[in-house]
């Protein structure tokens, strides 16, 4: 049977357009305008996903998915906004929400239909989810071995702007991957590191990267699973909260700024979890122009 999408949104036109793209994917969509409206088709029917936009009149999307969860907790859960999603952190850390797709211009069907299809299968690992074609490999078993992998990848890139930002955003998860994910070092005890040794195939961390024709993305996974849902928005709420002095809480913060930063740097900063098995953060940077909007939220724990 085809999995069945209960979509809600305020804009008549928005659920028009993007109930078709979905109808067209193969899903029973099921629209609404608004919170209460949605929750009174939740009442007969069941669900596999509810997708909510966020700034609705009346109930808003965060209260909407809040009162789904309390009724029907096997229903998966993502929203929809065309704002800024940090403005949202906060909300997202306390609500438990690790999907929030925003609406870009044009709007990137492709990319709804890949989180849609992610979040109902669970089938979420792997840079060939994201990036079409060939795709380039290494693995790292010793911490000399990090800058060198994270410059090849850096150069391969063929536009300047990626280069840019892959070699900031990789040099930071690469060092999180290894040291907080294999190595399970503590990010106040930096002085008790240790550098030296080589990891276990079990153990070791492994990069990918491609391209296609609208995109460029890498990949890395650590196989130990540590971080999860919780702590990634915990550490991204830090960063994009500001203190009575007006600066980010979590700027003296030895460990957690890595995610952020890499957030901030790239287009599409996703991060799959199988707890205490592997963690993949997948990194994607569009064209120049192709798509414009804000970063959405993607955090998969299955």
């Amino acid at each position: 049977m085809a999995k069945r999408i209960l979509l809600v949104d305020d804009e008549i036109d928005f659920l028009e357009v993007v109930g078709e793209f979905l109808e067209d994917e193969g899903y029973e969509v099921v629209t609404a305008q608004n919170g209460q409206q949605a929750l009174d088709i939740l009442s007969s029917r069941t669900f596999d996903l509810l997708l909510s936009d966020i700034n609705m009149p009346g109930m808003k999307g965060f209260e909407l998915l809040h009162e789904a969860a309390q009724q029907y907790p096997a229903m998966r859960r993502a929203l929809i906004t065309a704002y800024d999603v940090r403005d949202y952190i906060n909300m997202a850390k306390n609500y438990d929400i690790g999907n929030i797709i925003t609406k870009t211009t044009p709007f990137n069907f492709d990319e709804i239909g890949r989180l849609v299809r992610n979040i109902l299968t669970g089938d979420v690992f792997g840079l060939d989810k994201y990036i079409k074609g060939q795709h380039k490999k290494r693995s790292i078993r010793t911490a000399d071995q990090i800058e060198d992998i994270v410059t090849e990848i850096a150069e391969s890139m063929q536009e300047q702007e990626h280069k840019r930002k892959f070699r900031q955003a990789l040099g930071e998860i690469v060092v999180n991957a290894f040291f907080y994910g294999a190595r399970n070092e503590k990010g106040d005890q930096k002085e008790r590191w240790e550098f030296s040794g080589e990891l276990t195939e079990e153990n070791e961390v492994i990069v990918c990267w491609g391209a296609d024709d609208e995109k460029a993305g890498a990949s890395v996974t650590d196989q130990k699973g540590r971080l999860t849902k919780k702590e990634i928005l915990y550490w991204l709420e830090r960063n994009t909260t500001k203190g009575e002095n007006g600066l980010s809480l979590g700027l003296l913060d030895e460990h957690g700024k890595g995610l952020y930063i890499a957030r901030e740097t790239i287009d599409r900063f996703i991060v799959n979890v199988d707890p205490h098995k592997r963690t993949e953060v997948v990194m994607i940077n569009y064209k120049k122009g192709l798509y414009d909007g804000h970063r959405p939220l993607w955090i998969h724990e299955l």
